[in-house]
This record gives C-alpha cells, structure tokens and sequence, in this order.
C-alpha cells in the first residue's frame, strides 16, 4: 500500500468513526474538553482578568436577560384588533 493509499485510508476510517459516534458522546467529549479549558484560562488569569470576564459575563446575563423580558412582554401585549372588535 502506497502512502497515499494509507492516507486515504485513514481518512475513510475516521470518518466512519465518526458517523458511528453516538450524540451523547460527542456532548460528553466536547463537554469534558470545555471544561479544561475553562479550568486552563481561570489558572492562568492574574486577579483583574478574572474580575474583567466575570463582569462581562454578568453584563452579557443582565443583557440576556432584559432581551428575553422585552420579549415575553411583547407576547403579553393583549390584541388590540381583538378589543376593537367588541
């Protein structure tokens, strides 16, 4: 078997290794590595990285949060067609 042919090979291999891969595992690895680098970035911020990105995170929340309510308070607008109609 040439190189090329191994490559090729190889190729062929994982991508049936990967259409075989059941979706919870991929969660599960893809989860698993989130996680260490997560851990990495906090164990490598000095003090004021780690203030600066958890008051991103709370900005992006208060953010998120706003949005959503501005929009549930849309869906309890009541129709104002409905009330001319009566």
């Amino acid at each position: 078997m040439t190189l090329e042919e191994s490559k090729q090979l190889e190729v062929k291999i994982a991508n049936n290794i990967l259409n075989n891969v059941p979706f919870s595992q991929v969660v599960q690895i893809l989860s698993g590595e989130a996680t260490r680098r997560a851990k990495e970035i906090v164990d490598n911020a000095s003090e004021e990285e780690l203030n600066k990105m958890k008051e991103d995170f709370e900005k992006a929340e208060a953010e998120a949060q706003a949005a959503q309510n501005q929009q549930q308070d849309k869906i309890d607008l009541p129709d104002e067609t409905a009330e001319k109609k009566d």
